[in-house]
Protein backbone atom coordinates (compact mmCIF):
# COMPACT_ATOMS: atom_id res chain seq x y z
CA UNK A 1 0.00 0.00 0.00
CA UNK A 2 2.89 2.29 0.44
CA UNK A 3 4.51 1.38 -2.52
CA UNK A 4 1.23 2.47 -4.26
CA UNK A 5 1.05 5.76 -2.37
CA UNK A 6 4.15 7.40 -3.14
CA UNK A 7 3.85 6.01 -6.11
CA UNK A 8 0.89 8.95 -6.88
CA UNK A 9 2.13 10.94 -3.84
CA UNK A 10 6.27 12.08 -5.13
CA UNK A 11 5.11 13.08 -8.89
CA UNK A 12 2.44 15.28 -7.85
CA UNK A 13 4.66 16.74 -5.13
CA UNK A 14 7.26 17.08 -7.84
CA UNK A 15 5.01 18.44 -10.63
CA UNK A 16 3.39 21.41 -7.90
CA UNK A 17 6.97 22.43 -6.90
CA UNK A 18 8.28 22.67 -10.19
CA UNK A 19 4.95 25.45 -11.04
CA UNK A 20 4.58 27.05 -7.66
CA UNK A 21 7.58 27.70 -6.62
CA UNK A 22 8.86 29.74 -9.80
CA UNK A 23 5.66 31.34 -9.96
CA UNK A 24 5.60 32.09 -6.12
CA UNK A 25 9.21 34.04 -7.05
CA UNK A 26 7.94 35.77 -9.79
CA UNK A 27 5.05 36.90 -7.58
CA UNK A 28 7.24 38.15 -4.77
CA UNK A 29 8.80 40.50 -7.57
CA UNK A 30 5.55 41.50 -9.14
CA UNK A 31 4.49 42.93 -5.52
CA UNK A 32 7.26 44.99 -4.97
CA UNK A 33 6.45 46.70 -8.92
CA UNK A 34 5.04 50.00 -8.33
CA UNK A 35 1.95 49.23 -10.43
CA UNK A 36 -1.02 47.34 -9.60
CA UNK A 37 -1.61 46.09 -12.94
CA UNK A 38 1.63 43.50 -12.57
CA UNK A 39 -0.42 41.54 -10.03
CA UNK A 40 -3.84 41.79 -10.94
CA UNK A 41 -2.54 40.88 -14.67
CA UNK A 42 0.00 38.14 -13.33
CA UNK A 43 -3.21 36.70 -11.19
CA UNK A 44 -5.59 36.85 -14.18
CA UNK A 45 -3.14 34.63 -16.13
CA UNK A 46 -2.49 31.87 -13.31
CA UNK A 47 -6.48 31.42 -13.60
CA UNK A 48 -6.24 31.18 -17.13
CA UNK A 49 -3.34 28.44 -17.11
CA UNK A 50 -5.17 26.56 -14.47
CA UNK A 51 -8.88 26.43 -16.66
CA UNK A 52 -7.00 25.82 -19.90
CA UNK A 53 -4.65 22.77 -18.19
CA UNK A 54 -8.11 21.62 -16.77
CA UNK A 55 -9.81 22.03 -20.36
CA UNK A 56 -6.76 20.15 -22.41
CA UNK A 57 -7.08 16.92 -20.18
CA UNK A 58 -10.25 16.36 -20.51
CA UNK A 59 -10.20 16.95 -24.08
CA UNK A 60 -7.22 14.40 -24.02
CA UNK A 61 -9.90 11.94 -22.03
CA UNK A 62 -12.98 12.41 -23.75
CA UNK A 63 -11.43 12.17 -27.51
CA UNK A 64 -8.25 10.16 -27.04
CA UNK A 65 -6.06 11.30 -29.87
CA UNK A 66 -7.65 14.76 -30.77
CA UNK A 67 -5.25 16.65 -28.11
CA UNK A 68 -1.15 15.35 -29.14
CA UNK A 69 0.36 15.75 -25.08
CA UNK A 70 3.43 16.13 -26.33
CA UNK A 71 2.85 18.66 -29.47
CA UNK A 72 1.04 20.65 -27.14
CA UNK A 73 3.49 20.64 -24.19
CA UNK A 74 6.46 21.01 -26.09
CA UNK A 75 4.93 24.25 -27.97
CA UNK A 76 3.98 25.85 -24.31
CA UNK A 77 7.76 24.73 -23.18
CA UNK A 78 9.05 26.49 -26.04
CA UNK A 79 6.87 29.87 -25.78
CA UNK A 80 7.47 29.85 -22.08
CA UNK A 81 11.48 29.45 -22.39
CA UNK A 82 11.50 32.28 -24.54
CA UNK A 83 9.54 34.29 -22.17
CA UNK A 84 11.98 33.87 -19.51
CA UNK A 85 14.74 35.14 -21.15
CA UNK A 86 12.33 38.22 -21.85
CA UNK A 87 11.80 38.80 -17.99
CA UNK A 88 14.61 38.35 -16.62
CA UNK A 89 16.21 40.94 -19.37
CA UNK A 90 13.43 43.33 -18.45
CA UNK A 91 13.67 42.52 -14.63
CA UNK A 92 17.38 43.20 -14.93
CA UNK A 93 17.41 46.41 -16.90
CA UNK A 94 14.34 47.87 -14.40
CA UNK A 95 11.62 47.88 -16.49
CA UNK A 96 8.84 47.72 -13.55
CA UNK A 97 9.93 51.15 -12.91
CA UNK A 98 8.84 52.35 -15.94
CA UNK A 99 6.07 52.79 -17.63
CA UNK A 100 7.50 52.48 -20.84
CA UNK A 101 9.05 49.62 -20.76
CA UNK A 102 6.75 48.04 -18.83
CA UNK A 103 4.31 46.07 -21.22
CA UNK A 104 7.47 43.30 -22.15
CA UNK A 105 7.44 42.53 -18.57
CA UNK A 106 3.58 42.30 -18.54
CA UNK A 107 3.33 39.84 -21.45
CA UNK A 108 6.25 37.65 -20.64
CA UNK A 109 5.31 37.30 -16.96
CA UNK A 110 1.74 36.49 -18.01
CA UNK A 111 3.12 34.16 -20.81
CA UNK A 112 5.13 31.84 -18.09
CA UNK A 113 2.32 32.27 -15.85
CA UNK A 114 -0.02 30.79 -18.32
CA UNK A 115 1.98 28.39 -20.08
CA UNK A 116 3.85 26.69 -17.02
CA UNK A 117 0.51 26.36 -15.23
CA UNK A 118 -0.54 24.79 -18.85
CA UNK A 119 2.25 22.43 -18.60
CA UNK A 120 2.61 21.26 -15.16
CA UNK A 121 -1.04 21.58 -14.80
CA UNK A 122 -1.85 19.26 -17.64
CA UNK A 123 0.90 16.57 -15.82
CA UNK A 124 -0.26 17.04 -12.67
CA UNK A 125 -4.10 16.67 -13.45
CA UNK A 126 -3.20 13.80 -15.38
CA UNK A 127 -2.40 11.44 -12.15
CA UNK A 128 -5.93 11.09 -11.06
CA UNK A 129 -7.34 10.63 -14.12
CA UNK A 130 -4.79 8.02 -14.98
CA UNK A 131 -5.96 6.25 -11.48
CA UNK A 132 -9.82 6.82 -12.42
CA UNK A 133 -9.62 5.18 -16.11
CA UNK A 134 -7.49 2.25 -14.96
CA UNK A 135 -9.99 1.08 -12.12
CA UNK A 136 -12.57 1.26 -15.45
CA UNK A 137 -15.19 1.77 -13.21
CA UNK A 138 -14.54 -0.13 -10.51
CA UNK A 139 -13.99 2.81 -7.99
CA UNK A 140 -14.79 1.99 -4.42
CA UNK A 141 -11.46 0.23 -3.45
CA UNK A 142 -9.30 0.65 -1.72
CA UNK A 143 -6.54 0.92 -4.70
CA UNK A 144 -8.59 3.88 -5.95
CA UNK A 145 -8.75 4.89 -2.49
CA UNK A 146 -5.08 4.90 -1.40
CA UNK A 147 -3.75 6.14 -5.39
CA UNK A 148 -6.21 9.39 -4.81
CA UNK A 149 -5.16 9.79 -1.19
CA UNK A 150 -1.48 9.81 -2.52
CA UNK A 151 -2.17 12.55 -5.34
CA UNK A 152 -3.74 14.17 -2.60
CA UNK A 153 -0.98 13.97 0.26
CA UNK A 154 1.67 14.69 -2.40
CA UNK A 155 -0.67 17.87 -3.98
CA UNK A 156 -1.09 19.06 -0.47
CA UNK A 157 2.70 18.91 0.54
CA UNK A 158 4.24 20.50 -2.52
CA UNK A 159 1.69 23.46 -1.90
CA UNK A 160 2.52 23.74 1.65
CA UNK A 161 6.32 23.40 0.42
CA UNK A 162 5.79 26.00 -2.57
CA UNK A 163 4.01 28.65 0.53
CA UNK A 164 7.15 28.35 2.99
CA UNK A 165 9.44 29.05 -0.19
CA UNK A 166 7.40 31.87 -1.23
CA UNK A 167 7.49 33.26 2.33
CA UNK A 168 11.19 32.88 2.17
CA UNK A 169 11.70 34.68 -1.19
CA UNK A 170 9.17 37.73 0.13
CA UNK A 171 11.75 38.37 2.92
CA UNK A 172 14.70 39.23 1.04
CA UNK A 173 15.76 42.26 -0.16
CA UNK A 174 14.98 43.45 -3.79
CA UNK A 175 18.62 42.62 -5.21
CA UNK A 176 18.64 39.01 -3.56
CA UNK A 177 15.10 38.42 -4.67
CA UNK A 178 16.07 38.85 -8.54
CA UNK A 179 19.50 36.82 -8.05
CA UNK A 180 17.31 33.96 -6.54
CA UNK A 181 14.92 34.17 -9.38
CA UNK A 182 17.23 34.38 -12.08
CA UNK A 183 18.97 31.28 -10.05
CA UNK A 184 15.53 29.38 -10.49
CA UNK A 185 14.75 30.71 -14.34
CA UNK A 186 18.28 29.21 -15.11
CA UNK A 187 17.21 25.70 -13.59
CA UNK A 188 13.62 25.85 -15.35
CA UNK A 189 15.09 26.83 -18.24
CA UNK A 190 17.60 23.61 -18.57
CA UNK A 191 14.67 21.64 -17.45
CA UNK A 192 12.59 22.50 -20.50
CA UNK A 193 15.42 22.64 -22.95
CA UNK A 194 15.95 18.95 -22.02
CA UNK A 195 12.53 18.24 -22.56
CA UNK A 196 12.28 20.24 -25.99
CA UNK A 197 15.56 18.39 -26.94
CA UNK A 198 13.70 14.99 -26.55
CA UNK A 199 10.72 15.95 -28.02
CA UNK A 200 12.44 17.47 -31.56
CA UNK A 201 14.28 14.42 -31.73
CA UNK A 202 11.51 12.40 -31.16
CA UNK A 203 10.10 14.26 -34.28
CA UNK A 204 13.12 14.10 -35.93
CA UNK A 205 13.11 17.37 -36.18
CA UNK A 206 16.68 17.15 -34.80
CA UNK A 207 18.90 14.84 -35.75
CA UNK A 208 18.86 11.87 -33.08
CA UNK A 209 22.09 9.92 -34.55
CA UNK A 210 24.07 13.23 -33.67
CA UNK A 211 22.46 13.50 -30.36
CA UNK A 212 21.74 10.06 -28.93
CA UNK A 213 25.08 10.00 -27.43
CA UNK A 214 24.87 13.48 -25.39
CA UNK A 215 21.03 12.93 -24.77
CA UNK A 216 20.93 9.16 -23.86
CA UNK A 217 22.52 9.35 -20.28
CA UNK A 218 20.04 12.76 -19.84
CA UNK A 219 17.12 10.62 -20.76
CA UNK A 220 18.05 7.30 -18.88
CA UNK A 221 18.10 9.30 -15.49
CA UNK A 222 15.62 11.95 -16.59
CA UNK A 223 13.81 11.36 -13.22
CA UNK A 224 16.62 13.32 -11.30
CA UNK A 225 16.31 16.47 -13.42
CA UNK A 226 13.90 17.73 -10.37
CA UNK A 227 16.98 18.12 -7.99
CA UNK A 228 18.28 21.23 -10.72
CA UNK A 229 14.92 22.83 -9.58
CA UNK A 230 15.44 22.09 -5.52
CA UNK A 231 19.30 23.03 -5.73
CA UNK A 232 17.83 26.40 -7.17
CA UNK A 233 15.66 25.80 -4.44
CA UNK A 234 18.44 25.82 -1.92
CA UNK A 235 19.33 29.92 -2.81
CA UNK A 236 16.40 30.98 -1.28
CA UNK A 237 17.58 29.98 2.32
CA UNK A 238 20.90 30.47 1.89
CA UNK A 239 20.21 34.31 0.38
CA UNK A 240 18.38 34.50 3.20
CA UNK A 241 20.43 33.71 5.85
CA UNK A 242 23.20 35.74 4.71
CA UNK A 243 21.16 38.98 4.22
CA UNK A 244 22.65 41.46 6.91
CA UNK A 245 20.19 42.46 9.99
CA UNK A 246 18.78 45.61 9.58
CA UNK A 247 20.44 49.21 10.34
CA UNK A 248 19.39 51.22 13.12
CA UNK A 249 18.31 54.38 11.20
CA UNK A 250 18.45 57.69 12.44
CA UNK A 251 16.68 58.88 15.08
CA UNK A 252 14.90 55.89 15.64
CA UNK A 253 14.40 55.07 19.56
CA UNK A 254 15.44 51.13 21.32
CA UNK A 255 12.05 49.70 21.24
CA UNK A 256 11.17 50.32 17.36
CA UNK A 257 14.87 48.72 16.37
CA UNK A 258 14.22 45.99 18.94
CA UNK A 259 11.22 45.55 16.50
CA UNK A 260 13.03 45.66 13.38
CA UNK A 261 15.82 43.05 14.68
CA UNK A 262 12.48 40.74 15.73
CA UNK A 263 10.73 41.00 12.65
CA UNK A 264 14.24 39.91 10.42
CA UNK A 265 14.47 36.97 12.28
CA UNK A 266 10.83 36.12 11.99
CA UNK A 267 11.62 36.47 8.68
CA UNK A 268 14.76 34.34 8.66
CA UNK A 269 12.62 31.21 10.13
CA UNK A 270 11.25 31.01 6.92
CA UNK A 271 14.57 30.03 5.43
CA UNK A 272 14.63 27.62 8.62
CA UNK A 273 11.01 26.18 7.42
CA UNK A 274 11.85 25.92 3.27
CA UNK A 275 15.33 24.06 4.66
CA UNK A 276 13.32 21.39 6.25
CA UNK A 277 10.83 20.97 3.88
CA UNK A 278 13.77 20.95 1.45
CA UNK A 279 15.55 18.02 3.23
CA UNK A 280 12.14 16.37 2.89
CA UNK A 281 11.46 17.03 -0.55
CA UNK A 282 14.70 15.27 -1.65
CA UNK A 283 14.52 12.49 0.77
CA UNK A 284 10.62 11.73 -1.00
CA UNK A 285 12.35 12.28 -4.32
CA UNK A 286 14.97 9.92 -4.12
CA UNK A 287 14.49 7.29 -1.85
CA UNK A 288 10.58 7.60 -1.46
CA UNK A 289 10.50 7.52 -5.48
CA UNK A 290 12.89 4.44 -5.58
CA UNK A 291 10.72 2.36 -3.09
CA UNK A 292 8.17 3.52 -5.27
CA UNK A 293 8.86 2.59 -8.59
CA UNK A 294 10.55 -0.67 -7.11
CA UNK A 295 9.43 -3.30 -9.16
CA UNK A 296 8.50 -6.95 -8.21
CA UNK A 297 10.74 -9.84 -9.34
CA UNK A 298 8.26 -12.00 -11.42
CA UNK A 299 8.36 -15.97 -10.72
CA UNK A 300 9.66 -17.75 -13.69
CA UNK A 301 7.31 -18.86 -16.39
CA UNK A 302 6.89 -22.85 -16.66
CA UNK A 303 7.41 -23.73 -20.22
CA UNK A 304 4.36 -25.89 -21.47
CA UNK A 305 4.18 -27.38 -25.02
CA UNK A 306 1.46 -27.96 -27.26
CA UNK A 307 0.36 -32.04 -27.99
CA UNK A 308 -2.65 -32.72 -30.63
CA UNK A 309 -3.56 -29.16 -31.00
CA UNK A 310 -3.73 -28.28 -26.89
CA UNK A 311 -1.64 -27.22 -23.73
CA UNK A 312 -2.56 -29.26 -20.96
CA UNK A 313 -1.66 -28.25 -17.23
CA UNK A 314 -2.63 -31.12 -14.97
CA UNK A 315 -5.91 -29.40 -12.21
CA UNK A 316 -3.28 -30.87 -9.45
CA UNK A 317 -0.82 -27.93 -9.82
CA UNK A 318 -3.05 -25.23 -9.97
CA UNK A 319 -5.62 -26.41 -7.40
CA UNK A 320 -3.44 -24.35 -4.21
CA UNK A 321 -5.33 -20.80 -5.15
CA UNK A 322 -1.83 -19.26 -6.36
CA UNK A 323 -0.80 -17.35 -9.18
CA UNK A 324 0.50 -19.58 -11.55
CA UNK A 325 2.42 -18.31 -15.15
CA UNK A 326 3.17 -20.18 -18.07
CA UNK A 327 5.15 -20.08 -21.49
CA UNK A 328 4.28 -21.32 -24.84
CA UNK A 329 6.90 -20.85 -27.67
CA UNK A 330 4.46 -20.76 -31.11
CA UNK A 331 6.53 -21.74 -34.30
CA UNK A 332 7.56 -18.27 -35.30
CA UNK A 333 9.83 -18.46 -31.91
CA UNK A 334 7.62 -16.31 -29.91
CA UNK A 335 6.90 -16.75 -26.68
CA UNK A 336 3.43 -16.23 -25.34
CA UNK A 337 3.07 -15.94 -21.16
CA UNK A 338 -0.54 -16.93 -19.30
CA UNK A 339 -1.61 -17.25 -15.94
CA UNK A 340 -4.01 -19.86 -14.33
CA UNK A 341 -5.22 -19.04 -11.09
CA UNK A 342 -8.11 -20.84 -8.99
CA UNK A 343 -11.20 -18.41 -8.41
CA UNK A 344 -12.97 -20.89 -5.81
CA UNK A 345 -14.89 -24.54 -6.66
CA UNK A 346 -14.15 -25.46 -10.32
CA UNK A 347 -13.95 -22.14 -11.29
CA UNK A 348 -10.59 -20.50 -13.07
CA UNK A 349 -8.99 -17.64 -13.98
CA UNK A 350 -7.27 -17.72 -16.81
CA UNK A 351 -5.56 -15.41 -19.08
CA UNK A 352 -2.46 -14.13 -21.08
CA UNK A 353 0.07 -12.44 -18.57
CA UNK A 354 -0.59 -8.94 -19.88
CA UNK A 355 -3.89 -6.29 -20.24
CA UNK A 356 -4.70 -4.15 -22.95
CA UNK A 357 -3.95 -0.98 -21.16
CA UNK A 358 -0.09 -1.66 -19.38
CA UNK A 359 0.44 -4.90 -22.80
CA UNK A 360 2.80 -7.63 -21.53
CA UNK A 361 4.30 -6.15 -17.81
CA UNK A 362 3.22 -9.17 -16.37
CA UNK A 363 1.27 -9.87 -12.88
CA UNK A 364 2.75 -11.12 -9.61
CA UNK A 365 1.20 -12.12 -6.61
CA UNK A 366 1.34 -10.31 -3.14
CA UNK A 367 -0.58 -11.40 -0.03
CA UNK A 368 -2.64 -13.33 -1.55
CA UNK A 369 -3.63 -10.59 -4.44
CA UNK A 370 -2.83 -10.58 -8.16
CA UNK A 371 -1.07 -7.09 -9.04
CA UNK A 372 -0.20 -5.61 -12.44
CA UNK A 373 3.66 -5.10 -12.57
CA UNK A 374 3.35 -1.90 -14.54
CA UNK A 375 0.22 0.02 -12.77
CA UNK A 376 0.11 -2.03 -9.53
CA UNK A 377 -3.93 -2.65 -9.58
CA UNK A 378 -4.81 -5.18 -7.64
CA UNK A 379 -7.01 -7.43 -9.64
CA UNK A 380 -10.57 -8.69 -8.19
CA UNK A 381 -9.72 -12.51 -8.62
CA UNK A 382 -13.71 -13.03 -9.37
CA UNK A 383 -12.91 -10.66 -12.40
CA UNK A 384 -10.11 -12.37 -13.81
CA UNK A 385 -10.45 -14.36 -17.20
CA UNK A 386 -13.27 -11.12 -17.91
CA UNK A 387 -12.20 -8.80 -20.53
CA UNK A 388 -11.80 -5.01 -19.38
CA UNK A 389 -9.86 -2.66 -17.54
CA UNK A 390 -6.20 -4.02 -16.09
CA UNK A 391 -7.63 -7.85 -16.08
CA UNK A 392 -5.41 -10.11 -17.94
CA UNK A 393 -6.81 -10.52 -21.24
CA UNK A 394 -8.90 -13.56 -21.33
CA UNK A 395 -8.09 -16.79 -23.48
CA UNK A 396 -10.02 -19.83 -23.99
CA UNK A 397 -9.95 -22.70 -22.07
CA UNK A 398 -12.02 -26.27 -20.99
CA UNK A 399 -11.69 -28.45 -18.04
CA UNK A 400 -11.60 -32.17 -18.87
CA UNK A 401 -9.87 -35.33 -17.70
CA UNK A 402 -8.31 -33.82 -14.61
CA UNK A 403 -6.27 -31.11 -16.79
CA UNK A 404 -6.96 -27.46 -17.57
CA UNK A 405 -6.71 -27.50 -21.87
CA UNK A 406 -6.01 -24.18 -23.55
CA UNK A 407 -6.33 -24.58 -27.44
CA UNK A 408 -2.76 -24.11 -29.18
CA UNK A 409 -4.54 -21.61 -31.88
CA UNK A 410 -5.24 -19.45 -29.22
CA UNK A 411 -1.86 -19.20 -27.87
CA UNK A 412 -0.72 -18.82 -31.04
CA UNK A 413 -2.92 -15.39 -32.23
CA UNK A 414 -1.50 -14.06 -29.10
CA UNK A 415 1.59 -14.16 -30.17
CA UNK A 416 1.08 -9.96 -31.55
CA UNK A 417 0.50 -9.43 -27.43
CA UNK A 418 4.16 -10.14 -26.51
CA UNK A 419 6.08 -8.65 -29.66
Amino acid sequence: MLQMFLQQFVPAMEQVLTLAVPLGILFAILRRLPLEKYRRNYNTAIHWGFWLSVAIVAARVGTRNAVSREVAEAGAIAFAMIAEVVLVAMLARGAGQKEELSRPLQVSACVIGVLLFFYHGMELWLIPVGTIISAAGDYMTQTVAVKLAGFAAGLFFGVVSSFVAYKAAAALNPRRLFFVFVIQAGAMFIQQGIFLVQVLMARHILDSAALLSIMAPIIDHSSWLIFIIFFALLFVPLTLFSQKKPARPAGTNPAEYRRMIMQAMHKRRWGTATVLFLAGMVFLSSFGASYANRKEELVPAVPVTAVDGFVDVDLSVVNDGHLHRFVYQTASGQMVRYIVILKGGNSYGVGLDACEICGPTGYYEKDGQVICRLCDVMMNKATIGTKGGCNPIPIEYSVADGKLRVPQDALDKARDVFR
